[in-house]
């Protein structure tokens, strides 16, 4: 419910006077949307849809400088009663959390805001404002009784971060295995996480393991020999996800797709059976359950890419650019390259 009194003052305001909010991401609590009170509005100030609470700051040091330096903004908070001090030990400070400061028009504000829930001054607009400026808790500056005060740096500034924000590595993978962005590999299980082969044919350079995990003998299954591993999707790497109700013998391939949404941060994951009956949770078996798995050397790129890897089923890459976006689109180490994420080039040279 948005107070009269400041439904009045905001009527009265001029409709080019400017408004800033704040939004405190609190991670897995949440959202904290408040304002100051700069221009006497003391309640309530609904936005997009978002209600932002009147809470007693003082903001100084948003200004940029000449001289390129960062600004490295102050934000003191009313400490009444202990308010913000209790929270203080739950969230660590508050440190790395994030604060984003938005500034806009009152004539832009929702129309809740305004008698008769209609905005006088003109049609609400979230995608109007000046900026939104992201910054991190740096630091704790002060706390007493009264008052607590944080110093507040640009994300450019946070400790231990990066530009761009990838660490270089020379002989480590960074991207995530058989996500669309990066490494794309969408072809048939090549390896565990040891580069223990699941059949004996494809990519044999150093560092692959000498032994595979299934033989002619071990494919249970009288469908699927071993020529033909791995075949069970309609289209090479395209599996069945894995379900409590079936039972799998040696050479069946699933999938599990993860919880987490983001099928580009969190991609599938691709499991081979190794026993005959088996319902057990591929996630939680591994005696019975071997994942398909890379591991993020130059070696597990090639037992994927290299043109040998053909043979074991691999060679397909799939990801978000056109160019490859098809399953079936074949991807050679000798017509394009690695999708390697390191760089060996930086290796150190060893001078002898």
């Amino acid at each position: 419910m948005v107070d009269r009194q400041k439904v009045k003052d905001l009527f009265e305001a001029d409709p080019t006077m400017p408004i800033v909010l704040y939004e405190l991401d609190l991670q897995d609590r949440g959202m904290y949307y408040f304002h100051a009170g700069e221009n006497g509005f003391l309640n309530k100030i609904v936005f997009d849809g978002k209600a932002y609470d009147y809470y007693p700051i003082e903001v100084e040091g948003f200004d940029f400088q000449g001289d390129g330096r960062l600004p490295r903004p102050k934000m003191t908070l009313a400490n009444f009663r202990g308010n913000i001090s209790i929270r203080l030990p739950i969230f660590n400070d508050f440190i790395n959390y994030k604060l984003e400061r938005v500034k806009t028009l009152v004539k832009y504000l929702d129309h809740v805001n305004f008698p008769n829930n209609v905005n006088p001054h003109a049609e609400p607009d979230s995608e109007e404002v000046f900026a939104r400026e992201i910054y991190f808790v740096n630091q704790k500056l002060a706390e007493t009784d009264s008052l607590v005060q944080f110093e507040l740096v640009s994300p450019l500034e946070l400790e231990n971060s990066e530009i761009p924000s990838r660490t270089i590595y020379s002989n480590y993978c960074s991207w995530r295995y058989r996500s669309s962005i990066g490494c794309g590999y969408n072809g048939r299980p090549i390896a565990d996480k040891k580069n223990k082969r699941f059949v004996e044919s494809g990519y044999e350079g150093d560092g692959v393991g000498g032994e595979v995990h299934l033989t002619n003998e071990d494919m249970l299954n009288p469908d699927i020999n071993i020529t033909n591993f791995a075949g069970t999707g309609d289209v090479v790497g395209d599996y069945p996800e894995w379900s409590p109700y079936e039972e799998y013998t040696s050479g069946d391939v699933v999938k599990r797709i993860s919880r987490k949404g983001d099928a580009e941060l969190y991609p599938e994951t691709i499991y081979v059976c190794m026993g005959d009956g088996i319902q057990s949770n591929p996630l939680f078996d591994k005696k019975n359950w071997i994942e398909d798995s890379c591991d993020k050397s130059l070696c597990g790129c090639r037992m994927r890419f290299s043109d040998d890897a053909e043979n074991a089923g691999g060679c397909h890459r799939k990801r978000g650019s056109s160019k490859f976006r098809d399953v079936n689109q074949k991807y050679k180490e000798s017509s394009h390259g690695l999708p390697f994420g390191a760089f060996p080039g930086v290796e150190p040279y060893d001078f002898k």
